[in-house]
């Protein structure tokens, strides 16, 4: 029912994203081993893509490095921490290419690298980030890391002349963290020693939305999703 014309006319880069890294050594290649990994895979119609199908856990014997990621509310050092930059890479692509997404999170708290509602947090194994192909054509994705920053690019059928999706987020609501600070005694802390642990941080309600243009004109919108960071009250621990 198409002709091999056809096809060369339309099956093309539908969405490409990239961000930039930190200047951290340690986490750019989490970030690059993370990118290969996801790299040059194909995504048959029908078909649900995984992170961390694709990545498999991120290990110190795949040559992940020990970086800064979030646990507890607080930024700790673990073997391949980073990795989340490359997921949320790969999410603003695949809802720029209209896929529909299966399993997204938001992070602890809003990420630098992008806006605020636009990232997706993964955790092996429990936290995944995953999108289907719904169409009726295969997807080709291809990333890469080059110079502190992280590129995805997704393939396939056009979504039509003229046609492009960008994302737009909204905050709907603030919360400020308490104004005290939390003291939480901590008896393996030397006597008279005290350590920030976690950082007050404001709370976010953020809408965000798919927005589809023609000839750059917008057409219409729609809501992808919605994200709640909440607020930490600032906490330290003494002895």
């Amino acid at each position: 029912s198409v002709t091999k014309a056809e096809l060369m006319n339309s099956f093309k880069l539908i969405s490409s994203y990239t961000t930039e890294t930190t200047s951290n050594s340690n986490r750019n290649t989490n970030v690059q081993l993370s990118a290969n990994a996801i790299n040059g895979i194909t995504v048959m119609p029908g078909e649900t893509f995984s992170f961390n199908r694709a990545t498999g856990e991120r290990t110190a014997a795949k040559g992940y490095l020990p970086a800064a990621a979030i646990a507890g509310g607080q930024s700790v050092d673990e073997i391949g921490g980073g990795v989340c930059q490359t997921s949320s890479t790969l999410f603003n692509a695949v809802a720029r290419a209209n896929l529909k997404i299966v399993d997204r999170d938001p992070h602890a708290w809003p990420s630098n690298y992008v806006d605020k509602g636009e990232d997706a947090t993964v955790n092996w194994p429990n936290l995944d980030f995953r999108f289907q192909n719904d169409t009726d054509w295969p997807i080709f994705i291809v990333a890469w890391y080059k110079d502190r920053k992280v590129t995805v690019e997704i393939y396939g059928m056009s979504l039509g002349d003229g046609v492009s999706i960008d994302l737009e987020s909204e905050v709907t609501y603030t919360s400020n963290p308490p104004s005290e600070i939390k003291y939480v005694f901590n008896p393996e802390l030397a006597p008279g020693e005290q350590k920030t642990t976690i950082k007050a941080r404001k709370g976010y309600e953020v809408d965000t939305y798919k927005i589809w243009y023609q000839n750059g004109k917008e057409i219409r919108r729609e809501l992808l999703c919605e994200s709640r960071y909440k607020a930490y009250q600032e906490t330290v621990e003494y002895n």
